[in-house]
């Protein structure tokens, strides 16, 4: 496993030397193969960036439009599918990748409010900022509209994670123990998260005593 991950680590290091068109290709990995969640690796990316002394406004641009053309590919999919063949892919397939059907059936759902909004904010959450476009692809989103509205996410998502990983990596004197620090943290924070839904949810779903 700590191989697995070393390799990882390396590859990341060498796509960011390369340069924006490396870190373009790390936005698409990221949303093909979601193996490593988004906030850990764009984190990595910063203090890569900072300890090369690269531009860190271009690294963000360069990440979210890596990140608009991953989400492109699963437009495609979806497109080419079609309702019946998306649905049926999402339950072959979607508990490999960390996409449930119920998680689908929301992200399309949400389609039925304003698009770019929706876009923008799906592109903030994790897992469904992966799988979102499957849905905007069945439902023929216009390809403007969805390109806008990933691409406004992508940089609101990219943009504070790279700007704390390139901080941790210009400002401290031990930026990989820092990056551990922090990325343990930013993971802590996700089960929180994830912990406290589920009991908000538990919670809503008890029957209510009858009154009286």
């Amino acid at each position: 496993m700590s191989a697995i991950a070393t390799e990882l680590a390396d590859l990341l290091i060498n796509c960011v030397h390369i340069g924006p068109v490396g870190i373009i290709g790390l936005g698409i990995a990221e949303k093909l193969f979601p193996f490593v969640p988004s906030y850990v690796a764009f984190v990595v990316i910063g203090i890569v960036v900072a300890a090369k002394q690269s531009d860190l406004t271009s690294a963000i641009l360069a990440l979210a439009i890596g990140s608009t053309a991953g989400s492109l590919c699963w437009y495609g999919v979806g497109l080419i599918l079609g309702e019946r063949r998306s649905v049926t892919f999402v339950k072959r397939f979607g508990p490999y990748i960390g996409l449930t059907p119920a998680r689908y059936q929301r992200a399309a759902d949400a389609f039925q409010r304003n698009l770019v909004l929706i876009l923008a904010l799906g592109q903030t959450l994790p897992v469904i900022r992966v799988y979102m476009a499957i849905p905007a692809g069945v439902l023929g989103v216009p390809l403007a509209r969805f390109l806008l509205g990933t691409f406004i996410g992508s940089l609101v998502w990219a943009g504070p994670l790279l700007t704390l990983g390139f901080w941790i990596g210009d400002h401290n004197s031990d930026p990989a123990f820092a990056g551990v620090i922090v990325v343990a943290a930013l993971i802590g924070l996700e089960a929180l998260i994830v912990w406290g839904w589920r009991c908000f949810k538990r919670r809503r779903s008890r029957p209510r005593p009858a009154a009286g």
